[in-house]
């Protein structure tokens, strides 16, 4: 079987190139696309595209932008029936069969050879990413029954006031646009895991989820000014440490489209202090449902690991409710096309246009939980069509703690 490499590629490219460009020029000249089309009565958006592809000058260009083995052979056609050189034909041949060739040896799908050549080639492998993730998107909101516009997770990360050496967490998280498809099935709505024993009735979490006010026990407060109106009823369940929110199956079919937005504090939950050499402190998010946007913001305090940058890190999440993206494998990694941005304290990137509300949920809860927003700089991830099962994660590389910490002397892990 063929072996395709970069070089072979490129030459593939340059001799379709030379040839289908000199097949196509009127007396030397390069025709626009319309006058391609109506010299030798092809489809126009077939000439668009060629006459595009040969325009580039990197081999590798060339073969992306090219329409299919078979368009391409029509031109032929068209090509020979208007007179052109039988020897400019037996090489624009030539050249179609060597791509047919490479194409083949990838499993007979240009769509193949471009996923290859976006390996090398940036404008290929975004637009390659794009049209996965919203295929994904598409048949994964077929198979779950459900889709929505907007997900959210933001986190607050403080000290402790009761233990110097570890952070409190805010988390605020929930979606926007949710519509069920399917009434016969449930919806995931959230989660979280208990940080403190699991010996809390879940009556408790019941009652804390709609009691209006943030709760220290590592229970979820639903934000329902910012949610719809009435908020649906929500059933709770509890595994061990796990919460678990889902919307039950709506037997009437109520198609009606849901916001719900949650808020929570989990005490202690992440280390102030490198207690190890290369210890770093995970924000993850695995989608659990289809959504065509979302939104990662780490809001961290001033005093809260000071010069530390982020790295993002996507990788095959084990499972979508106990992600272990804190144990960094590289055979799980991905090295997709996204990025986060970091702002320092501004007030800018609190808001965020697919969310008109969520600057007033950031303060409304942000007061209730006795913050200052002017305190926090922001880390922002936003992605377009998110992978459900992927987790996508924020990684801030802890600082040496001060000198007499008792983490200095612990050396534990």
């Amino acid at each position: 079987m063929q072996k395709i490499t970069s070089e072979s590629l490129e030459r593939i490219g340059s001799a379709i190139h030379g040839a289908l460009a000199e097949l196509i020029a009127n007396q030397g000249r390069f025709p626009r696309p319309t006058e391609l089309a109506r010299r030798w009565e092809l489809d126009q958006t077939l000439c668009v595209r060629t006459c595009r592809a040969l325009r580039h000058e990197e081999p590798l260009r060339v073969l992306h932008h090219l329409p299919s083995t078979g368009s391409l052979r029509s031109i032929l056609a068209a090509g020979r029936s208007h007179g052109a050189p039988a020897a400019i034909c037996s090489r624009v041949a030539t050249a179609i069969d060597g791509l047919e060739a490479a194409i083949s040896a990838l499993g007979g799908k240009k769509a193949n050879l471009d996923t290859l050549i976006g390996s090398q080639l940036l404008e290929a492998r975004e637009k390659i990413e794009a049209t996965s993730k919203q295929s994904i998107f598409r048949g994964m909101s077929n198979l779950l029954g459900l889709q929505c516009d907007v997900s959210l997770t933001s986190y607050f990360v403080y000290p402790s006031e009761d233990d110097p050496e570890r952070c409190d967490e805010l988390a605020i998280y929930g979606s926007s646009g949710l519509r069920r498809l399917r009434p016969e099935l449930p919806i995931l709505v959230g989660g979280r895991i208990l940080f403190g024993e699991p010996s809390q009735e879940l009556s408790q979490a019941h009652e804390v989820l709609y009691g209006g006010k943030l709760d220290r026990s590592g229970f979820s407060v639903a934000l329902k000014e910012f949610s719809t109106d009435p908020f649906p009823e929500v059933r709770v369940i509890q595994s061990g440490t796990r919460l678990i929110y889902t919307l039950p199956a709506d037997g009437g079919g109520e198609s009606q489209e849901l916001a719900m937005f949650f808020a929570s504090i989990d005490r202690h939950a992440s280390e102030r202090w490198r207690r190890r050499d290369g210890a770093a402190a995970p924000f993850v998010f695995v989608p659990r449902n289809p959504a065509k946007e979302f939104l990662l913001d780490v809001f961290v305090h001033r005093d809260v690991w000071p010069g530390s940058e982020p790295s993002l890190e996507i990788g095959r999440g084990e499972n979508v409710l106990t992600p272990l993206a804190a144990v960094r494998s590289d055979i799980d990694r991905l090295d997709l096309r996204e990025s986060f941005k970091s702002f320092g304290a501004e007030p800018t990137p609190a808001s965020f246009a697919p969310l008109p509300r969520y600057s007033a949920m950031l303060a409304r809860v942000c007061e209730d939980a006795g913050l200052a927003m002017e305190d926090f700089r922001v880390h922002r991830l936003h992605v377009k069509y998110p992978v459900i099962s992927l987790s996508y994660a924020l990684f801030f590389p802890l600082p040496d703690p001060p000198r007499g910490a008792r983490s200095a002397a612990s050396g534990t892990s």
